[in-house]
């Protein structure tokens, strides 16, 4: 069964672009790009994430850009549409790992709300202490909590008005606004005391980086988690677009404009802290939450105009949170509208979900880091379905029928990269597979309870087989109820 097109597309090629970039641009960009990039060579964490953009995110999103343009439905339904009911079980898989970040990530969303409103509250002053204040506030379920259901009734409230009238008006105030707060930090940043030190540790480079496989690991990763490449998210937006939309141009696009976001948050993050942090290397060490809630955040405290620099390094983390989020909110309405129900019905059914189902976390900080290592190490085993079932139905084939025909950017070789993928996901996964098993010697293959073994192999692979069985099981159910597509 179709549903016409009309009235449910980006309005251009510019809403599309810019809705893709919120998308992809996140917390990750800002909090953690920074850190892993001056932890890992610098100059050449950079020369190595292009190499990952080409080899593993740009080849990613252009698969996903098919499968969206082609199917006119979301993750599971285009896999069944593109490579044959038997395969459904792979995009349902894919949304179950997805939607597992989901539920949590609005938990870290209502975060960046909070910080936000302390800085515009005037609470970080001298002498204050930043670790007593986080810790205060993570032990406080029922305060996350609340925060976490106002993030999905904005969300949910944004997702139901369509995409022209929700997604894309929201995105063009959004993503803007991401990039002029992070440039304005950026300046601020330069004219620090000591800033030099920060840019000459952001940017050295150093021959033995260039050697060192970890700089090739921890970059391929960031890119993995930042790009939201092989996510589907890129997919579900590619529903929406004109046949004749130019799917590498919007690819490599939304991944450079990722890349440059995290560079700025970069040029503000680390002179920041090199400029006035006791122990700079302790706070890039620190890890996502470290940086961004006690150690930037007691910097901004000391530093003339802290205030207005706190206001806006956590707008900028708000929005660029809460475009990701919606981004994974509309990936959920899109495969309940493609098995009939409507838009409205739609999103109050993925929001009613995402709530329940991510109260767990916001009342728990140790549930909330288990899902995050189990599903964001998952993401890679996402991209490497999308890549396989790329393979399954021709590389080339894909290329002259779906994607050269409506490109400028006639390059096979971007595109021919993902026939790689499985030797990339083989580096990546194996590398944190064996970090993960030195971290419980003896007991990396146990999972219960959770507060034990957070981040062991084992809490991976039992949670990842559950929800593959029982994608499997559901493989015939769930084609059967995706028929839903969209047509221009």
């Amino acid at each position: 069964m179709a549903k016409n097109l009309e009235g449910n597309m980006w309005s251009s090629r510019w809403g599309l672009i810019i809705a893709s970039i919120g998308m992809a641009v996140g917390t990750g960009n800002i909090w953690r790009f920074p850190r892993v990039s001056a932890a890992n060579g610098g100059a050449a964490f950079f020369f190595a994430y292009v190499l990952a953009l080409f080899l593993w995110a740009i080849p990613l999103m252009a698969a996903e850009g098919v499968w969206g343009k082609v199917s006119r439905m979301g993750i599971i339904g285009s896999f069944k549409y593109m490579c044959g009911r038997g395969w459904t079980w792979a995009g349902a898989l894919m949304a179950v790992i997805v939607l597992g970040i989901v539920f949590y990530y609005g938990v870290v969303v209502g975060w960046c709300m909070q910080y936000l409103g302390y800085a515009v509250m005037g609470i970080f002053k001298p002498g204050l202490d930043t670790e007593a204040l986080w810790k205060a506030f993570a032990a406080n379920g029922m305060q996350q909590s609340l925060l976490f259901a106002l993030v999905v009734a904005i969300c949910m409230f944004i997702t139901s008005k369509g995409v022209a009238g929700g997604l894309e008006k929201a995105c063009k105030f959004m993503v803007p606004g991401i990039f002029i707060l992070l440039v304005f930090l950026a300046i601020r940043a330069a004219f620090l005391p000591g800033a030099v030190k920060g840019y000459e540790f952001y940017f050295t480079a150093r021959p033995a980086d260039f050697l060192n496989p970890r700089t090739y690991l921890e970059a391929f990763t960031q890119v993995a988690w930042s790009t939201g490449a092989g996510w589907g998210l890129f997919l579900t937006y590619f529903v929406y677009v004109k046949k004749s939309e130019d799917i590498m141009l919007a690819a490599t696009t939304t991944c450079f404009a990722d890349t440059t976001a995290g560079f700025l948050a970069g040029l503000c993050v680390i002179p920041t802290i090199f400029a006035y942090s006791p122990d700079p290397m302790a706070a890039v060490k620190s890890g996502n939450t470290g940086l961004a809630f006690i150690h930037m955040t007691k910097l901004f405290s000391e530093i003339p105009g802290g205030t207005v620099m706190a206001i806006a390094f956590f707008l900028a983390l708000v929005l660029a949170a809460l475009s990701s989020e919606i981004a994974m909110i509309e990936m959920g309405a899109r495969i309940l509208e493609d098995a009939g129900w409507s838009r409205k019905k739609a999103t109050w059914g993925i929001g009613i979900t995402t709530l329940l189902l991510g109260l767990p976390s916001a009342m728990n900080m140790t549930f909330l880091d288990n899902q995050d290592w189990v599903w964001g190490i998952g993401l890679l085993l996402a991209g490497l379905l999308m890549g396989l079932g790329a393979m399954k139905i021709g590389v080339r084939k894909i290329w002259e029928e779906h994607i050269e025909p409506y490109t400028q950017m006639k390059h096979y070789w971007m595109f021919s990269a993902i026939r790689f993928f499985p030797l990339w996901f083989a580096f990546i996964f194996g590398w944190w597979t064996w970090q993960a098993i030195t971290w419980y010697p003896g007991e990396w293959y146990k999972w219960l309870p959770i507060s034990k073994y957070t981040f062991t192999v084992g809490t991976m692979y039992w949670q990842w087989a559950i929800a593959a069985v029982a994608c499997i099981l559901l493989n015939n159910w769930l084609a059967d109820r995706m028929t839903h597509s969209l047509e221009v």
